[in-house]
């Protein structure tokens, strides 16, 4: 009888199989980190230039009010 290769063969497929899944998650994740990362400093840029907004109409709206009670 003769020793076929099949056998390992499919397991090395498979290894190599898995492996390559392994990377390509990696990748993903990766990606999706870059572009969580890039929406959060947007957010907190965002968000600091509404408060700088929000707070200038606040200064001027306080600064009517005390202007009309005096």
């Amino acid at each position: 009888m003769k020793k076929t290769l099949v056998g390992p063969l499919l397991t090395i497929i498979a290894v190599v199989l898995v492996a390559a899944l392994f990377v390509y998650f990696f990748v993903s994740l990766n990606r999706l980190d870059k572009k969580l990362t890039a929406v959060s400093t947007t957010v907190a840029q965002d968000s600091s230039q509404i408060t700088a907004i929000v707070n200038f109409f606040n200064s001027n709206l306080n600064g009517q009010t005390n202007q009309t009670a005096n």
